[in-house]
């Protein structure tokens, strides 16, 4: 005799499951549609697909995902919407351990071939995270609101995601890594609709090897790429960033002084960047150690941009005295070595550069350091 709590019977009732099929079901009543959508990643963890279904929303009231993932392929047809209640989610991220290595990401998918397939479809296959609530509420002077989660953790391999759309993230989007995963016609959206400035809305932070992200919309107020340590042949081709973008980045690398940097083989081309503060930017860290080689941008069309090419080896964090993805401190680092470049290249970079060079306050590093901007000329009538 098996006994149901009504739990799980309407958890059972919100996924019909047919072979290696799941079909998650909306409650269209205002609750919490997590309960279904962790019970479709359970049920069809392993060869099967699992279908949000076209034009319906969906509550995502509480953090999803699965570690065990395997040969699974998701249709995002439908739209997801985060809870709007800042002190809730806050409290959730608190409980967590918070930490950089163990984030709480409000997605969270993990395994081999895992494929995120959404919609061309411009009114559905959205994830409506209402950052605009967390953006309005920091502080004169802050950097952010304190205790957000950060939206995904995709974590795989021999994979494809297509029309991941995003608006409004609360900050960082997603945290792409793994191996042979091709992303394509991202877009994320992280205008302000008041004076309240995204902060750290990063598009994609990549860590991993032979990972290409294609025809990308991304309008944030951070990198729209960052490749961090680790990652080797990433290509990130074609599309439009701009917006207070902080542009195609490496790093930060040399975060943790006690690890060797390592970045090789990355290629950023025929991209265009528009009202943005960055264009082609690389920053490592006071005191870092390591290796990035084989590096270039080529062909991008720098329109009203602050800095089209940025580069510091005196990066360091001024809103937090913690580094930002490993380990270490702000403070007290000895400025003894560098993150070695080589085989840079900065190639057709056509545009124009803003007469006013905004900065947007975040992520700022003392310029009286190892710094150097590189820039072209402008365009005269």
């Amino acid at each position: 005799m098996w006994a149901f709590t009504a739990a799980a019977l309407l958890t059972a009732a919100a996924v019909s499951a047919n072979a290696n099929s799941c079909i998650v079901s909306a409650s269209n009543n205002g609750n919490d549609d997590s309960p279904a959508i962790n019970a479709a990643l359970a049920q069809c963890s392993k060869d099967s697909t699992i279908t949000f279904t076209l034009g319906t929303n969906y509550n995502v009231f509480n953090p999803v995902g699965a570690n065990n993932l395997s040969n699974v392929t998701i249709y995002m047809q439908g739209n997801l919407h985060l809870p709007r209640n800042i002190t809730s989610v806050q409290a959730l991220v608190n409980a967590s351990a918070n930490t950089n290595a163990s984030a709480l990401y409000w997605f969270d998918l993990n395994g081999p071939r895992v494929n995120w397939l959404g919609t061309p479809n411009t009114t559905s296959g959205f994830i409506e995270a209402y950052g605009q609530t967390w953006w309005d509420a920091n502080p004169v002077n802050g950097t952010g609101t304190t205790a957000r989660p950060h939206l995904m953790r995709y974590n795989t391999s021999n994979a494809m995601m297509q029309y991941m759309k995003i608006h409004q993230p609360i900050a960082w989007n997603v945290a792409l890594s793994g191996t042979n995963i091709t992303v394509r016609d991202t877009f994320i959206s992280a205008y302000s609709n008041s004076t309240a400035f995204p902060f750290n809305t990063d598009g994609f932070d990549v860590k991993g090897n032979h990972i290409q992200i294609l025809d990308s919309t991304i309008f944030n107020g951070d990198d729209a790429i960052a490749v961090q340590s680790g990652s080797h042949d990433i290509l990130f081709r074609g599309g439009t960033i701009g917006y207070q973008s902080h542009g195609m980045s490496i790093g930060s690398l040399g975060q943790d002084q006690s690890q060797f940097a390592n970045v090789t083989d990355i290629v950023f081309d025929d991209v265009t960047v528009i009202n943005a503060v960055y264009a082609a930017r690389f920053k490592s860290w006071i005191g870092g150690q390591g290796l990035a080689q084989n590096v270039s941008w080529t062909n991008i069309r720098s329109y009203n941009v602050s800095f089209p090419i940025f580069i510091t080896q005196s990066y360091f964090n001024q809103g937090s005295a913690q580094t930002q993805i490993e380990n270490g401190t702000t403070t007290g680092r000895p400025n003894n070595s560098s993150v070695v470049m080589k085989n840079f290249r900065w190639e057709n970079f056509t545009g124009t550069i803003n007469s006013f060079q905004p900065g947007d306050g975040s992520c700022v590093t003392d310029v009286s350091g190892k710094t150097t901007v590189l820039e072209f000329e402008r365009e005269t009538a």
